[in-house]
């Protein structure tokens, strides 16, 4: 901590000219820890044509334990030899300074017969114990004053001793001088900031409610059909990534996976996997149709017509070739556990669902696999799975062909009966019906949400229901309230609605306007 007790008085001072200053007179300082005595003589040197005029002084200080050490005082001026003012001018220094326990705040006034220059200090000290605050040797600081004008003298005051402290004065003057005042301590000084932002989002209920018309966010909004990589034909599978808030969608009949940003509006895809014609070829597609993403950010890509379950690398572009995990009949939609790397997968023309644990070795299967039929361990033509691992542990299907939803055990196989949820009651357009049910999501109360491709409508069907009630679509069209064949829906991470709005070959996002 520095304290500065006197006031010193500068007189004698005369202004050469306009780059120089003269000074001669004592000043006296004291701290905690000493008492120092200032004594100025003169000594002239010379340099490039101008005068340099540098003051050198002693400082004596005489710390606690009566050891001196001798410091020295050097004051530069430069002097132009151009312009020279004779008026001698006066200047009086002030201090004033007031000491707390945990801060000193001196004020410095600089007057002359024109204009005064005041400099307000303000010095933070340790507080942690009364030994380390009485004297500056216990701690290592350093304090910076610097005065900015547009005259060019300059004077330096370093002390150094076993205290360890170090203080540096710079002054530039002129009358009408600006200045500004810098100190930096490494005596417990500490700058905290913190940021925090918050998007609280409700579970979703039966409550819960989303707008009825959509905001097209890729593809076209009149349901036009291209290849560029602003534009879709028959968009499938979606996966969405909440934490960069990126879409991933099975373009089927460009043979190609586009990514996309949700963050930028009029995004342009970027093409992962796919993109080089029409074939079963590693690095091609026939229709792709479903996909799924593990916890590394490999990828699964389920598709139809070649019968292939094909994994990428999480780096995965339009040139990489894919590695072949399965071969069924139908290869549909694909659901990937994140918590454990499990892969489900529609073999729809085997009526099946089957199963990679973990994502390797051989697969086994889940559901079905007991030929076409309608018992409650058979599927016909199934198309979406879902396996929900945080709140119910079932299994889901879309058992498409039956028009119905089944409920599987976590430990489902082959031979394992389910429980029809949804639907069962005929093809139809009913409240209690489905006609060509294509995706299924379950929310955190169990409530279903199913795509219902050939009603062109997204139903809710809350636990145990009989029936279910239409959230968005009904009518076949490219309006902003209407779908063509609606094939995967998902939620975003505020739960609003995307669907893959096959037919019109773009993705719609319906806001959520009741969310608690």
């Amino acid at each position: 901590m520095l304290r500065l007790e006197k006031y010193s008085t500068l007189d004698e001072t005369s202004i050469m000219d306009n780059n120089s200053i003269a000074v001669s007179h004592s000043d006296a300082v004291s701290s905690n820890a000493a008492e120092s005595n200032l004594f100025v003589p003169l000594v002239k040197k010379a340099k490039n044509g101008n005068t340099l005029t540098t003051q050198e002084s002693t400082i004596e200080t005489g710390t606690t334990n009566g050891e001196p050490t001798t410091n020295t005082l050097l004051i530069t001026i430069n002097k132009q030899s151009a312009t020279e003012i004779t008026t001698p001018e006066t200047l009086k220094t002030t201090v004033t300074t007031i000491t707390t326990a945990t801060m000193t705040s001196t004020t410095i006034s600089i007057t002359t017969a024109t204009s005064t220059i005041t400099i307000f200090l303000t010095t933070s000290a340790s507080t942690s114990s009364s030994s380390e605050s009485s004297t500056t040797s216990e701690a290592s600081s350093e304090t910076s004053l610097e005065t900015t004008s547009e005259a060019s003298s300059e004077t330096s005051l370093e002390t150094t001793s076993e205290a360890s402290s170090e203080t540096s004065l710079e002054t530039t003057s002129e009358a009408s001088s600006e200045t500004s005042l810098e100190t930096t301590s490494e005596i417990s000084t500490t700058s905290t900031t913190t940021t925090s932002s918050s998007t609280t989002v409700c579970p979703l209920s039966s409550q819960s409610a989303w707008s009825q018309t959509a905001i097209t966010i890729f593809g076209s909004q009149a349901g036009t059909s291209g290849s560029n990589l602003t534009l879709l034909s028959q968009p499938v599978g979606m996966y969405y990534d909440g934490s960069n808030n990126l879409l991933t969608i099975t373009d089927l009949r460009n043979q190609r996976i586009l990514q996309f940003s949700l963050n930028i509006s009029s995004s342009v895809a970027t093409i992962i996997a796919g993109g080089n014609g029409y074939g079963c070829n590693m690095n091609q597609f026939r229709s792709p149709d479903g996909i799924g993403i593990d916890s590394s950010g490999q990828f699964y890509i389920g598709d139809y017509d070649c019968g292939q379950l094909v994994r990428f690398p999480s780096n995965s572009n339009s040139a990489t070739n894919g590695t072949l995990l399965s071969s069924s009949g139908g290869v549909a939609q694909v659901f990937v556990n994140s918590l454990t790397n499990d892969v489900y997968f529609v073999g729809s023309v085997d009526n099946a669902i089957y199963m990679f644990v973990g994502g390797s070795g051989s697969r086994v299967i889940a559901a079905g696999g007991n030929g076409n039929g309608n018992a409650l361990n058979q599927l016909s033509g199934p198309n979406g799975v879902y396996y929900d691992y945080l709140y119910t542990s079932s299994l889901y299907v879309t058992d498409t062909g039956n028009n119905r939803v089944m409920k599987f055990p976590s430990d489902s196989t082959s031979a394992t009966y389910g429980t029809v949820v949804a639907g069962g009651n005929g093809v139809g357009s009913g409240a209690n019906q489905f006609n060509n049910p294509r995706s299924i999501l379950v929310d955190n109360s169990g409530t279903l949400y199913i795509a219902d491709a050939s009603n062109n409508r997204v139903q809710r069907w809350l636990q145990n229901a009989a029936s279910g009630t239409t959230i968005v679509g009904g009518t076949q069209g490219a309006a902003s309230n209407q779908l063509t064949g609606p094939e995967q829906i998902l939620f975003d991470k505020y739960n609003n609605l995307l669907v893959a709005d096959r037919h019109n070959n773009r993705i719609q996002l319906f806001n959520i306007t009741i969310a608690c």
